[in-house]
């Protein structure tokens, strides 16, 4: 292998993981803001399905049954568009880097937007609380289509569970490389809740600027990573596991 393609090979890798990273660490800290401040998950839905299974089951009181009912139903809202308008978008030979690019700015600016109803302090209004978590809601339905492909693994930056487990199956088959990227998701994930902790202090709107600041970090991120993986590709195919870019 060459100097310049082995150079290659771990540049590739770099920004393959740093776009997991910021994408998952985007989730966590918007999911931080979501449950302090809302008692809700606005990122991972498997909460929001178990606090209504038991306000159904239980007779729970109405909050926090009704932020979960209306987060999940804004991710689903969300991701059913998105979708739509992502099969359109390729239809019109819209390329896939291309789709991602606008929905992460798309997600970026619903963050802002939610920042501002909170920094101004509007979300102290029952319906305008349910408001805002709709908007952080949609905001990861909309990143949950955007389902990232780093060295040939799809990394759902949402969903923890998922990756999560594609760490462990890729670890124990031995592709290292390939586990380093799908465990960055949760990383990301952990590392994001635990930035939004911190910056809940200061304010949440912090957090979800900060969070938008990722996203659009991202979207950098990932048009480097595209432009080092067809030089990397114009060059000789990796070779399996013998690389970071197998």
């Amino acid at each position: 292998m060459s100097t310049d393609l082995h150079r290659l090979y771990h540049q590739r890798f770099f920004f393959g993981v740093s776009l997991v990273l910021l994408l998952a660490a985007a989730s966590g800290g918007i999911d931080v803001v979501a449950y302090l401040r809302y008692d809700v998950f606005v990122a991972n839905q498997t909460g929001n399905l178990i606090i209504i299974s038991l306000g159904i089951t239980q007779g729970e009181q109405r909050d926090p049954v009704l932020p979960s009912i209306v987060s999940l139903a804004a991710f689903m809202l969300a991701v059913l568009i998105t979708a739509r308008i992502r099969r359109v978008l390729v239809d019109r030979n819209t390329g896939e880097q291309r789709v991602r690019q606008q929905a992460l700015i798309t997600e970026a600016a619903l963050l802002v937007f939610a920042a501002l109803i909170i920094v101004v302090g509007f979300d102290s209004r029952g319906d305008v609380r349910y408001g805002v978590i709709a908007l952080l809601a949609a905001s990861q339905g909309i990143q949950a289509v955007v389902l990232v492909r780093v060295l040939g693994v799809a990394v759902q930056t949402v969903a923890i569970n998922g990756p999560l487990v594609s760490t462990l199956n890729l670890a124990a088959e031995g592709r290292r490389w390939r586990a380093i990227v799908a465990g960055a998701a949760p990383i990301g994930y952990a590392i994001g809740a635990g930035s939004g902790a911190l910056l809940q202090i200061v304010s949440s709107g912090l957090t979800l600027v900060v969070s938008a600041v990722l996203g659009i970090s991202a979207v950098l991120v990932g048009e480097r990573y595209r432009k080092l993986d067809a030089q990397v590709r114009a060059l000789e195919p990796p070779p399996a596991e013998q690389a970071p870019g197998g």
